[in-house]
């Protein structure tokens, strides 16, 4: 059953779906525009050696899907993962595209090419590259 209460508003558009069942589709619909997630349940494993069960998700944000062809800026497409990792976790899951837990950043600079913000501890790269990173990680 889709949900769409009000708290499912982020941004311009609005995402729709359920996160039950073994995979399934979130769609995010915004004016004339709407851009298919394909979404299908796994197994993450803790570092304290439990699992716990989340939600891998697939799509390329590059085009529309109901508007084949239709490019999405890069700036654009980082809003909406952002966005969509957010709808996950308010919907009580974890992600295939969930932040590292550790946010704080060393001093010294992503190895990005041109890049001089500080990195994530523990990543070469810094906060806004890791989501471009996984950007490219769920096409």
């Amino acid at each position: 059953m889709p949900s769409n209460s009000p708290r499912d508003e982020i941004g311009i558009g609005s995402f729709f779906g359920d996160l039950t069942g073994r995979a399934g589709h979130i769609i995010y619909r915004e004016a004339q525009r709407e851009l298919t997630i394909y979404r299908e349940m796994m197994v993450k494993k803790n570092q304290d050696g439990s699992q716990t069960f989340g939600v891998s998700v697939t799509c390329d944000f590059q085009y529309c899907s109901n508007a084949k062809g239709e490019p999405i800026s890069e700036e654009r497409q980082l809003v909406l993962l952002r966005a969509l990792r957010d709808w996950v976790h308010v919907h009580g899951k974890q992600s295939s595209i969930d932040l590292p837990p550790d946010l704080t950043e060393e001093p010294e600079n992503c190895l990005w090419k041109g890049c001089h913000r500080s990195r994530l501890k523990h990543f070469y790269y810094c906060m806004h590259h890791y989501d471009v990173a996984s950007l490219v990680s769920i096409r």
